[in-house]
């Protein structure tokens, strides 16, 4: 249970929503922001001098942030995040490269600092191979990703056990009526992207009790490049109105899920687009001088055996 709960919180206070915007005007080029974005982080391997530039790109406290991984995995995922964002921001907004700036609140929820009045939210995510980000113009948005693995050091009864009071009965009813293990974990999984994808819209973290927000599940399998629209969200025994939620597989192995509150009922299906590393730095301005220790350290970082 601590295990798994200090990864939902490690997971909500690395994923990055931006709905404060103060001071300058950019807002003569504002594309659209309604883009889902993929990145296979396991398959890229980068070369010293590649980190050496990407992490040029980022703030000063961002790249500290990830020097403290101990696993190259998780290194790359939460740099390749950061790009991610710096690249929605400058594709979207009329914001120089190197005149996009996060900071944090009180509550330590990021935001762009002196950027105008630009209406934009996003959020990202990174677990498995993959990381993933979705932005919108004009209102909040949430996204989680999952790999769909059988738990390690224990059998899936014993982890299901464990997790009994994360989900609801309802929840609990519709992974068991899937006839294999490997199913019901897959459902499993589903259902966790689901629920953290809409802690992470309305910004409760962890203090939500998890198993009051309950999903209806009506299409039973998702399928790789299909998006699914139909599940329904119930809080405290209550259809929770207005509230839509996009899922599908990335691969055969990756459940995503991206919640979005709907009401006015302007709503455009975005496909998600797999970006390759060339183009998530497309555009990219160094922010400070090259750190060769930082690269020469995060290369020879173990790498995580999932």
């Amino acid at each position: 249970m601590l295990s798994c709960m200090v990864r939902y919180q490690y997971k909500s206070l690395y994923s990055w929503t931006s709905v404060t915007i103060l001071n300058r005007d950019f807002t003569t080029k504002m594309a659209n922001a309604n883009v889902r974005w993929a990145f296979n982080a396991t398959e890229w391997t980068p070369t010293q001098e590649e980190i050496t530039a990407a992490s040029s790109y980022i703030q000063q406290e961002e790249k500290q942030r990830i020097a403290r991984f101990v696993f190259q995995n998780d290194a790359k995922s939460s740099l390749v995040g950061r790009l991610m964002l710096r690249k929605f921001v400058y594709d979207t907004t009329n914001i120089p490269y190197d005149q996009i700036h996060f900071s944090r609140d009180d509550k330590g929820k990021p935001y762009l600092v002196e950027s105008g009045d630009v209406p934009i939210t996003f959020n990202v995510s990174h677990q498995g191979d993959f990381v993933v980000l979705a932005g919108n113009n004009d209102r909040n948005i949430g996204i989680d990703v999952m790999k769909i693995e059988p738990p390690a050091n224990k059998n899936i009864p014993e982890f299901f056990r464990i997790m009994t009071r994360q989900f609801s009965s309802h929840e609990w009813s519709t992974i068991r009526s899937f006839p294999t293990e490997m199913e019901q974990i897959a459902c499993f999984y589903r259902i966790w992207c689901l629920k953290e994808s809409y802690v992470k819209n309305i910004g409760f973290g962890i203090t939500v009790p998890l198993d009051e927000i309950s999903f209806s599940i009506k299409t039973r399998k998702l399928e790789v490049g299909k998006l699914v629209t139909d599940t329904v969200l119930h809080v405290k025994n209550v259809v929770k109105q207005g509230w839509l939620f996009e899922e599908t597989l990335l691969d055969d192995k990756h459940a995503v899920a991206v919640s979005l509150k709907v009401e006015d009922g302007n709503y455009v299906q975005t496909p998600y687009t797999y970006l390759t590393f060339d183009e998530i730095v497309e555009g990219a301005k160094p922010l400070h001088e090259p750190d060769l220790q930082f690269s020469s350290d995060f290369v020879e970082k173990q790498m995580k055996n999932f």
